[in-house]
């Protein structure tokens, strides 16, 4: 059985303190170690139910929202509910005391325990990606995923007097989200150059709250009795964010612009994938046959797979992806991998991987080949916070076979 750490809910009395970590600190905390912006446009992370400024009583930390997941957390006296798959992906069209996603809505805010979900952002955290290879003792690996990653760039020109000024928006965007490039933080770049302007009748300086001796100067007159736009030294300060916070960084960078009419441009682009990128492609030490490998998995994680393949076949090399790996398939296949050990593959998507050469899929189910990621979870919030009481429940399947 998968050797899954369940922390004695103890320390309590630690946590009665002057001052106790609140639900946003959390979030800044699970936001630093993996960051919502390598979450999927469509996933729903972060604080999903709750207030952001109440106190936390405790932490019960498990892969999925449910009604009993919540019962236990109030009896256990916790008021936050961490989970790696959030209560709903859409906001449910009803909330009341009833059955699905509304009825994990209501029965939280009735019962006052916020709802937070790091999903598709862990998922792609290195620790994360790596997850299920580890529970099955292999070596390291490579990440499996390529492509791109969707982003949005926001170009701002600056003056650059005074010196301050770049500094200042590029902080003010950087806190509503942008700069976050893989494992590194506040990432910019700027580059020298010339902006020019003609001021239109009565429209005045420029620059917000300028006096004369601030403003920029130039030509009164060009060759044609036009007037002349006046040159103004610029830097051009261009900075990454994802998508869904592109419109809250723009306010932020036009908030902090001196200029009465800055310019701001958002691109949508796609940037490489760095390190955080979904699955593991690992190089066994000795070659082994599929049915070991799956031999190998039932024995980790106390449940049957399922197995497509020959039993017989030698594996040298195993890509392994948590949850829902299709749309890793043609990765895959390129990494030269011989075996994928995933949550769970669609049936046609199989059919043509093992038809187009792949040796063997393992099929362990959704949330089996995710239970390595809940103490990951855990393990951020010790971390970032000792004393807070966290409970880790412990896996099993909500499914069954004969």
């Amino acid at each position: 059985m998968y050797p899954y750490s369940i922390a004695p809910w103890s320390g309590r009395e630690a946590v009665v303190r002057a001052v106790r970590p609140t639900v946003k600190n959390l979030l800044t905390a699970l936001d630093e170690a993996f960051p919502f912006s390598w979450a999927e446009p469509w996933d729903r992370i972060g604080l999903l139910l709750g207030d952001r400024e109440a106190a936390i009583d405790g932490v019960l930390v498990t892969l999925d929202p449910s009604l009993d997941a919540i019962d236990t957390c109030r009896r256990a006296g916790a008021n936050v509910l961490l989970t790696h798959h959030p209560a709903f992906l859409t906001t449910p069209a009803f909330i009341g005391p009833d059955t699905g996603a509304g009825g994990v809505a209501y029965a939280a805010a009735s019962q006052g325990v916020a709802l937070v979900a790091c999903h598709t952002n862990l998922d792609r955290a290195p620790d994360g990606a790596s997850s299920l290879a580890r529970a099955l003792g292999l070596p390291d690996g490579e990440p499996a995923e390529s492509g791109t990653q969707p982003m949005a760039m926001i170009t701002v020109f600056v003056p650059v007097s005074p010196e301050e000024t770049r500094a200042r928006i590029a902080s003010a965007m950087s806190d509503a989200g942008a700069g976050r490039i893989g494992l590194y933080a506040d990432c910019s770049f700027s580059g020298a150059g010339t902006g020019r302007y003609l001021e239109l009748d009565g429209l005045g300086m420029p620059i917000r709250n300028a006096d004369a001796d601030n403003a920029a100067t130039g030509d009164s007159r060009n060759g044609a009795g036009r007037p002349a736009p006046t040159q103004v030294a610029e830097e051009r300060l261009e900075m990454v964010c994802a998508p869904a916070d592109a419109d809250r960084v723009v306010a932020a960078a036009r908030e902090a612009h001196p200029y009465v009419e800055p310019l701001i441009i958002r691109t949508e682009c796609g940037i490489a994938r760095g390190a955080a990128r979904l699955g593991r492609v690992s190089d066994l030490s000795e070659p082994t046959t599929l049915a070991q490998l799956a031999a190998q998995a039932a024995l980790t994680f106390g449940s049957t797979p399922r197995v497509w393949g020959d039993p017989a076949r030698w594996i040298s090399r195993v890509a392994t992806a948590t949850g829902s790996a299709g749309g890793l398939l043609g990765d895959i296949q390129d990494s030269g991998a011989d075996a994928l050990v995933a949550g769970e593959v669609r049936y046609h998507d199989a059919l043509t991987a093992m038809a187009s050469g792949l040796g063997g899929i393992i099929e362990l189910g959704h949330d089996v080949s995710e239970w390595p990621l809940v103490p990951i979870l855990a393990d951020a919030v010790r971390t970032a916070y000792p004393d807070i009481p966290i409970r880790v429940d412990p896996p099993h399947s909500v499914w069954w076979t004969p």
